[in-house]
């Protein structure tokens, strides 16, 4: 019921949410569109107040003008009412514009200036012209003619008019209120002129248009957003569409596949038995009764607990129940009590019955008695756990110690390797060549570990795949492996290697001899203290079929009373820390079983550079062909 309830819940919320996301979208692009048309009012008035700069001094429009300055502080105060940067999230265009009103406000209060100049000029024009008619005096003709002109010609100089004003003398009263008014025209006309040119300075019609484009160029990435939000909701409401007749699709199927199923299973020789959402019994068959001993009365309407023998945990009941309630089917055993008594074993599958909605309303449980099986299983498995035990535990120790000891080292040496290369990092001395020989080192080892772990892997098994390799090759990857050892214990290693090839595993022929030098310079390290430690290599073919390996040392030799015991597993004279014995108890299984070889040990002395040693000798001879090993 939670299922198809939560599809219901979000196919609503999503419709709301077209719903809203449309009526906000509308609502966002009418607003776009009221910030457009006062963005245009305001770029196609501030070209009539270019007009008006670019009239006639006696052409009065004051009025029409006076409206559009009206017009523009009642626009400025709706964009600032209507908050439009905030509602269309025009953040990096605010600042724009709030110079762009400082500038429209500051034209308005140049042209309301201009106005008062237009107006004193014009009456002192009208002043001027009246007087002329008056006066009888040719020597102000040439004045008034240039005055009127102002207007017409720019390239009159009001300069000299002014000096020639000054030079008038012996004036009657109405000539010097001639005078005066001419003066007073070309001061206001000088002023006049500066006004217009403050306002052309300010350049706010290509700053409107420039905000205009800006704006309209928002507008596409406006629709994109509102497109884009649009389209994913109508895909997630088609997707949930999609979902919820495919889930409801499902429960129907599911429906139709169990009722089936439970006519199916009324004849059927298991034991079946039905319940209601409450476990109480509504029907079993003839195989309960005859296996469980109660009668069809005994257990109508009473709950299935009667069955249990209390051998189940409580926790068993609750896993059971939380799965079966959640509309799962369960699979599990019983261990059950008769209605004599006995313990029953059941292999159960109960299965959740639902109604047309989707709704548990009953269980169908389908039983299988393994009760002799398990008494069976049980004898078996009592005589088979001690012996399994036992073998889990010597393999599994055999297995760990292995490991322990192949890595102990090669993990060491990648552990100081990583911590020189973090030393010389700290201190700034981590150069390029020192970087790769200790990548070199880590990667080398990791290499062998890898390889190491593989072998014990595969370490019984005969199915390995045989490969031809170079003797010499695989001395030198021994020597890559385990060579740091050598310089760190103060070992001289010498080696005479014949060029010979052999057919086996390489990687396991290499654990091998690492074993037995690891455990010559174990020897060295404890018995030499004073002197050289010498390890001897040489590798011969004794015939074309066979090669012969000798690995000797100057370790003073093993015990004659253990020697004959050193290739048994566990066997070791280190301490427990230091070693398990089953290196070299590896190194005879894998010479003797996979490459069909002897490996033997004794005691010897010899003569090395005038000098006398005595030691252990290893001998391995192998055949080298895969053919001629038995």
């Amino acid at each position: 019921m939670k299922k198809p309830l939560f599809i219901v819940l979000t196919f609503i919320f999503l419709i709301v949410s077209l719903v809203y996301t449309t009526d906000q979208s509308n609502k966002k692009i009418d607003e776009f569109f009221k910030f457009q048309k006062n963005i245009s009012y305001l770029i196609s008035t501030n070209k009539n107040f270019d007009i008006f700069m670019s009239s006639s001094i006696s052409y009065n429009n004051f009025d029409v003008i006076q409206k559009d300055i009206f017009k523009i502080k009642d626009i400025l105060k709706n964009i600032q009412y209507e908050n439009y940067f905030e509602k269309l999230k025009l953040d990096d265009l605010k600042v724009e514009f709030s110079l762009i009103e400082k500038l429209l406000k500051e034209k308005m209060n140049s042209i309301e200036k201009l106005k008062s100049t237009s107006a004193v000029l014009n009456n002192s024009y009208r002043y001027i012209q009246k007087l002329y008619e008056e006066l009888d005096n040719k020597r102000f003709i040439k004045i008034y003619t240039r005055i009127i002109g102002l207007e017409f010609n720019s390239e009159i100089n009001i300069d000299k008019l002014k000096q020639s004003l000054e030079e008038l003398s012996n004036l009657t009263p109405k000539e010097k209120i001639f005078v005066r008014h001419a003066e007073n025209i070309l001061n206001y006309y000088e002023k006049f002129h500066q006004q217009k040119q403050k306002i052309r300075n300010l350049s706010l019609n290509n700053k409107l248009e420039s905000f205009e484009i800006k704006y309209n160029n928002y507008s596409d990435v406006f629709i994109k957003d509102i497109k884009s939000v649009l389209w994913i909701i109508i895909i997630l409401l088609s997707i949930s569409i999609v979902l919820f007749l495919f889930y409801y699709s499902k429960i129907a199927y599911q429906t139709i596949q169990l009722n089936r199923f439970k006519q199916a299973v009324e004849n059927s020789d298991n034991i079946i038995m039905t319940t209601d959402f409450e476990q109480k019994i509504k029907y079993v068959n003839e195989n309960f009764i005859k296996h469980t001993g109660y009668t069809y009365s005994d257990v109508i309407c009473k709950r299935a607990s009667i069955l249990k023998s209390g051998l189940n945990s409580k926790h068993f009941y609750e896993k059971l129940n939380k799965t079966i309630y959640s509309g799962q089917r369960w699979y599990g055993e019983f261990i059950n009590r008769r209605k004599d008594g006995e313990l029953s074993y059941e292999k159960t599958t109960i299965s959740p019955i639902f109604n047309e909605k989707g709704k548990i309303i009953e269980f169908l449980a389908i039983k299988l008695d393994v009760t002799k099986e398990k008494k069976i299983e049980k004898d078996l498995k009592e005589k088979e756990h001690m012996l399994a035990q036992q073998s889990k535990m010597v393999a599994m120790h055999e297995m760990l110690d292995s490991i322990a000891h192949q890595w102990r080292q090669p993990l060491s040496t990648i552990s100081t390797a990583a911590s020189g290369m973090k030393l010389n990092k700290e201190y700034d001395s981590l150069d390029d060549d020192t970087f790769n020989d200790l990548i070199d080192v880590i990667v080398d080892n990791t290499l062998y570990l890898s390889r190491t772990i593989d072998s014990f892997k595969t370490f019984f098994k005969t199915n390995h795949e045989n490969t031809l390799f170079n003797i010499k090759n695989t001395i030198n990857k021994i020597i890559d492996l385990i060579g740091y050892k050598f310089n760190e214990n103060k070992i001289e290693f010498i080696s005479n290697i014949q060029e010979v090839n052999m057919e086996g595993l390489e990687h396991e022929l290499i654990q091998s001899l690492v074993n037995v030098i690891n455990n010559a310079q174990d020897a060295l390290v404890k018995n030499v203290k004073e002197g050289k430690r010498l390890i001897f290599l040489d590798v011969s073919s004794k015939d074309k079929n066979s090669i012969v390996i000798k690995i000797k040392d100057n370790g003073l030799g093993i015990d004659e009373k253990i020697i004959e015991n050193i290739f048994e597993p566990y066997f070791t004279t280190k301490h427990k820390s230091q070693g398990t014995g089953i290196g070299l108890y590896m190194t005879y299984e894998i010479i003797s079983k996979h490459f069909y070889g002897t490996i033997d040990v004794k005691n010897c002395e010899y003569t090395y550079e005038q000098n006398k040693y005595k030691g252990a000798e290893f001998t391995i001879i192998i055949p080298s062909k895969k053919n001629d090993r038995k």
